[in-house]
């Protein structure tokens, strides 16, 4: 099998010669043109895709005014959380019959209010009828960002 020089053969070629060739100069072009333009262009079009970055941050309201205990209508809310992570919002308690009889209330509405006291979102939360002294525990979840929220009212649910 015979050696190929490559050295040789790149100090055999006439540099000169080749350029001066119309096909040499349209490579070349081509070349250039890839090498300037295509970045260039893919560039652009990244820009243009309008790449919407998500920066999702996770929060637990610690306002007592938020976790502090509640009562409804016999129905006692603690151990209440506010949780956002990667954009909603989870509201969870237990409730508690501390009644002497069946509670009336099957669904309840858990307002949660701005420093202004507006209501950002009502939560339409589902507990369901218990007799004295049962304990359920309840979660609503939204979409949106609720980091202004600094309180909670109850109040009930009608069709």
């Amino acid at each position: 099998m015979k050696k190929i020089n490559i050295k040789k053969i790149i100090k055999n070629i006439d540099f000169e010669k080749l350029i001066e060739k119309p096909t040499t100069k349209i490579v070349l072009a081509l070349l250039v043109l890839l090498l300037v333009i295509i970045p260039l262009w893919y560039k652009k079009s990244n820009e243009n895709k309008k790449i919407i970055k998500r920066n999702y941050e996770t929060f637990a309201h610690t306002q007592p005014g938020i976790i502090g205990e509640a009562t409804f209508q016999n129905l006692k809310f603690d151990n209440i959380s506010l949780i956002t992570d990667k954009g909603y919002t989870s509201f969870n308690a237990d409730v508690t019959n501390i009644g002497d009889k069946e509670s009336e209330t099957d669904s309840v509405y858990v307002d949660l209010k701005d420093k202004n006291g507006d209501t950002s979102i009502s939560l339409k939360v589902t507990i369901g009828k218990l007799k004295p002294g049962e304990k359920t525990q309840i979660r609503s979840t939204a979409k949106g960002k609720f980091k202004e929220v600094t309180s909670k009212s109850i109040r009930e649910y009608k069709n």
